[in-house]
């Protein structure tokens, strides 16, 4: 960090103008997961452009007709503000439930909103109140700004100025937290309008793992009717949220649901309709009993929580797509950031991948081998197996074993319409100082850097520009930089 250079602007054009004058520059908008990395060394910025100064991004201000909140106010700020606690007490609520005070007196909305955690809170506050988030270039409804993992719509240079929240007749924000973190396992955020220009209930839910996302059956099945008794029979998919070491996807889709029911519950006044736990006749086991058969179930086996897959239907033969599998050319249209891709044999490649995202940029020395266990002359399905490694020198090493299998399928009315139905599962670990960056991360990451990566493949053999995708499936080891679980720097 001694050779980054700190800059203090004060004024919103001097810090475009440091952005011009200074490429490899970084914002600094709370320093919560930017001083992190630059202490670890996973990033070298080579200036800091503080933002706390700048006068345009401070002010809060609450009308008749919604609340202003600058990028700069901080969590506490929000929290603290007597006119928000009043007309916005979601608002209020929501930010005084961010990690800890010390947290909340430095962390920023703005910071949260561009980080774009999968897990944070200010992501669900922001797309159910249907606000618009206003830049230096331009201005963003909610639905626009989150587009992926930790992936805004924010272009290069563009700075974003702060969030115009509308009146909302009522609005209710419920999560149930990782305790050491305080991240949301689940959150869910209810809103309800009467304007004509606002859907009149949104549903907003962070913590399933994929980014924050809206729930369009509860949207309308409390549309139809607004109670708690509206969202009987109403389920959330457990394909929309991911498992991981902290709770399977079913779980977060049953949470889900029940804090949405607590959340309307909170707007109506329904709260004796929920359902309460009943205390159970069977006698608890001793202590030592439970820990004897927890011990015994950790010598189990279990299915693998870091597993991750996924299926593509796609026009050609299963012999075409195996050859596509095996072929480097196609193999370096498919990663993103590939420099180069060399055939050592029929079975091994070497590849070189830069990755460049947001304050991350590092080149993986990368291996590749491919073991066919079935191949398409030998019958139905045909199955190779993956192994992938990367190396980013000190920074350690990320690997995945993928499973692929090809299975031939009718495309059309046609007999010989033959296309494949492709059916992938990956296993990612980390290594190194990347082991640290959490596995809530890596599932996260990792699940929508392997679909794309397949995406990929399917626009190659169809002859389609391969190039769409921001990111590759090697590029989810850097994913994991930008953003760090909060217990690795709280010391």
């Amino acid at each position: 960090m001694s050779g980054v250079q700190y800059l203090r602007p004060t004024s919103l054009a001097e810090v475009q103008a440091c952005l011009q004058q200074h490429p490899q520059a970084q914002l600094l908008a709370g320093g919560q997961s930017l001083l992190a990395a630059m202490r670890l060394g996973l990033t070298q910025p080579s200036h800091l452009v503080d933002l706390q100064d700048v006068p345009e991004l401070q002010d809060i201000r609450v009308t008749d007709d919604g609340v202003w909140i600058g990028a700069m106010a901080t969590h506490a700020r929000i929290a603290a503000h007597p006119e928000i606690q009043q007309h916005h007490p979601m608002l209020a609520k929501l930010a005084h439930g961010i990690a800890d005070q010390q947290v909340r007196n430095v962390g920023t909305i703005g910071g949260s909103l561009v980080n774009n955690d999968p897990a944070a809170c200010w992501p669900a506050g922001v797309l159910a109140y249907d606000a618009t988030l206003f830049t230096s270039q331009r201005e963003i409804p909610a639905d626009q700004f989150f587009t992926d993992l930790f992936t805004t719509s924010l272009h290069a240079g563009e700075v974003l100025l702060g969030v115009l929240w509308p009146a909302c007749a009522s609005a209710q924000y419920v999560k149930y937290e990782q305790p050491a973190s305080r991240f949301a396992m689940v959150g869910v955020a209810v809103t309800r309008t009467t304007r004509h220009d606002h859907s009149p209930v949104r549903v907003a839910i962070t913590g399933l793992g994929n980014g924050v996302t809206r729930w369009p059956e509860a949207e309308v099945a409390l549309q139809a009717h607004w109670s708690v008794q509206a969202l009987n029979g109403v389920h959330l998919s457990a394909e929309l949220a991911h498992t991981d070491v902290h709770a399977s996807a079913s779980y977060r889709a049953h949470l889900s649901a029940v804090l949405c029911r607590r959340a309307v519950a909170a707007h109506t006044g329904e709260d004796a309709q929920l359902p309460r736990p009943t205390p159970s006749s069977t006698p608890r086991a001793p202590a030592s009993r439970v820990l004897k058969d927890r011990a015994h179930s950790a010598t189990q086996p279990t299915n693998n929580p870091t597993a991750i897959s996924g299926s593509h239907h796609l026009g050609q033969t299963v012999a075409v797509v195996w050859d596509a599998v095996l072929d480097p050319v196609v193999l370096q249209q498919c990663i993103p950031g590939c420099e180069s891709i060399q055939r050592l044999s029929d079975t091994q490649y070497t590849a070189v991948v830069k990755v460049g995202l947001g304050p991350v940029s590092a080149r993986f020395e990368t291996q590749i081998c491919v073991m066919p266990l079935c191949t398409p002359s030998q019958g139905e399905p045909a199955v190779c197996r993956l192994h992938l490694s990367g190396h980013a020198g000190s920074l350690g090493q990320g690997e995945a074993e993928v499973v692929v299998q090809l299975r031939a399928h009718a495309t059309g009315t046609s007999p010989a319409a033959q296309g494949t139905h492709l059916q992938w599962q990956a296993t990612p670990q980390m290594s190194g100082q990347l082991a640290q960056l959490g596995n809530r991360l890596m599932q996260a990451s990792a699940r929508s850097l392997s679909t794309q990566f397949f995406e990929r493949l399917a626009r190659v053999l169809s002859g389609q520009d391969a190039s769409p995708p921001k990111r590759g499936f090697f590029s989810a080891i850097a994913e994991f930089f930008r953003h760090w679980h909060p217990l690795i720097f709280r010391k």
